[in-house]
């Protein structure tokens, strides 16, 4: 619980500052190997259940954009940080991406039972605000909610600090002042 309250408090911080803290082009030259993603890779967005039948196969964590389509700020974070190809590459190397709206009605299935995305999305994953992201672990777990928009380096870190399992061993604090993008 203390980890969803800091990365909250991070996250709406980020949004109070007027996104000050977006990434900012470096004179540092930037070498691209094999496994940075391409300019134009982009999220390959799955439903829930496809999820999970690949998950079912190959495990990996599960990312999930809670959204509405109303929601201004899901859009901006749609086009501003999940267009990232830094991040769409990350994501889509370690986690498998859901989109949720939040107010479907659609029926999917939650570890085995049925549930309609919007009941998933509130009574579930505790999203009451949009955009609101979702952080699961191969066995559907709830790791974290993160309410709020994320610019492209707090969700950066974010998706490092669980898809690198450093959730385990140490505080978000502790992430927070050991990573470095460029070491990853």
């Amino acid at each position: 619980m203390k980890k969803v309250l800091i990365i909250s408090a991070l996250s709406i911080s980020a949004f109070l500052t007027g996104f000050t803290i977006l990434h900012k082009p470096t004179d540092k030259a930037i070498t691209i190997s094999s496994e940075q993603p391409g300019k134009n890779e982009e999220v390959k967005w799955l439903s829930y259940d496809e999820a999970i039948k690949r998950n079912a196969k190959k495990p990996r964590k599960i990312f999930i954009d809670v959204y509405t389509d109303w929601c201004g700020w899901c859009k901006k974070m749609d086009q501003a940080t999940l267009n990232d190809p830094r991040i769409a590459g990350y994501l889509n190397k370690k986690y498998y991406a859901v989109k949720l709206n939040a107010e479907s009605g659609k029926m999917i299935k939650y570890k085995g039972k049925d549930i309609s995305e919007k009941d998933l999305a509130r009574s579930i994953f505790n999203a009451t605000g949009y955009p609101t992201t979702v952080y699961l672990d191969s066995k559907e777990n709830l790791l974290s909610p993160v309410p709020g928009y994320l610019d492209v380096d707090i969700l950066d870190k974010i998706l490092h600090y669980y898809g690198e399992e450093h959730y385990k061993t140490k505080t978000w604090e502790q992430f927070q002042q050991s990573y470095s993008p460029d070491a990853n």
